[in-house]
């Protein structure tokens, strides 16, 4: 039997989800004890690992931090390959997307400069971003992106391969 490999869930969420709530929504999702979750902002990694014997390893090892523009979060979520045969990307994102009413965009298999973005009622689109400095702007998707009138719709976007 072949061992799945551990990766990486990252994306960007429309709404800043308070840690607890986001590791609660991690251990549900994954159905981990809570020795093996990790949750902690970007910035203050090493001062919560401080107290932790470093041969502790995590089953799932979340980080966070705050972004501007269109979304207000950007995590990413290191998980061990047993994890990824319970929950692949997708359903991670759609899940994370519905339990916190948030739009959130992910890499997948999209052509270069091209993201996934679920909204909150299970909807897929295909969008362009903009970055710079830590601001996230959404310049055009496949369909409207609630509350964000200004973002172009371009259909053709599925067109791109």
């Amino acid at each position: 039997m072949t061992e799945t490999e551990a990766t990486g869930y990252d994306g960007l969420a429309s709404r800043l989800v308070p840690e607890d709530e986001l590791g609660e929504f991690l251990l549900d999702c994954f159905g981990i004890a809570e020795r093996e979750l990790f949750v902690g902002h970007a910035d203050r990694v090493n001062d919560y690992l401080r107290d932790v014997p470093q041969d502790v390893a995590f089953a799932a090892f979340c980080t966070y931090e705050q972004v501007w523009g269109d979304f207000a979060m950007l995590f990413d979520v290191g998980i061990e390959g047993r994890l990824v045969n319970r929950v692949g990307r997708r359903e991670f994102v759609e899940r994370f997307a519905a339990h916190f009413d948030t739009f959130v965009l992910y890499g997948d298999t999209e052509p270069p400069g091209l993201w996934t973005m679920i909204l909150a009622d299970g909807s897929c689109l295909r969008v362009v971003l903009d970055e710079e400095g830590g601001r996230f702007v959404l310049c055009a998707a496949t369909a409207p992106v609630p509350g964000l009138p200004d973002v172009r719709v371009d259909e053709g976007l599925w067109q791109i391969r």
